[in-house]
């Protein structure tokens, strides 16, 4: 431990990171629950043990509450460094394309529109790609540093 603060303490990149991951881990532990919600949500659906009402509560309800909360709290986080700012405004962005797509699908299904509901899937699956990226992002940024990220941690 004391290497790392001393290595923070010279690394500007390596403090930044720090504080960086302070302040984003509630989140990133928010993000890997969310993403456990959507996974025992899918597997029901794929084993027709699911209602699609209750589907519909579910991502209208909590799962679409978190992605927007995480959005705006990450909207809130201002990294020291540059290039991580960069990276973060990077996930941020993903974060609320993802809270959009969640909002769009839970629209589409009231509406009964299959072919709203069907391109707001595949926005979903978008955000996910670009949140996946923005994290590659974020991993290379502070690589140098010797400070990992795990936004599914």
């Amino acid at each position: 431990m004391f290497l790392l603060l001393l290595a923070c303490a010279t690394d500007p990149l390596a403090a930044a990171g720090e504080a960086y991951m302070v302040e984003m881990r509630p989140l990133f532990t928010q993000n890997r629950a969310l993403g456990e919600q959507l996974l025992q949500v899918a597997s029901k659906v794929k084993k027709n043990e699911a209602e699609p009402a209750s589907v519909a509560e579910t991502v209208s309800g909590a799962v679409l509450k978190a992605a927007g909360e995480m959005a705006t709290k990450a909207e809130a986080v201002h990294p020291a460094d540059p290039q991580l700012a960069a990276a973060h405004t990077e996930l941020v962005k993903a974060w609320k394309h993802r809270a959009e797509a969640y909002s769009t699908v839970s629209t589409a299904f009231a509406a009964k529109d299959t072919a709203g509901f069907d391109k707001a899937v595949a926005a979903v699956g978008a955000a996910s790609d670009e949140e996946a990226l923005a994290a590659e992002h974020l991993e290379k940024v502070l690589e140098p540093s010797g400070v990992a990220v795990d936004i599914y941690p």
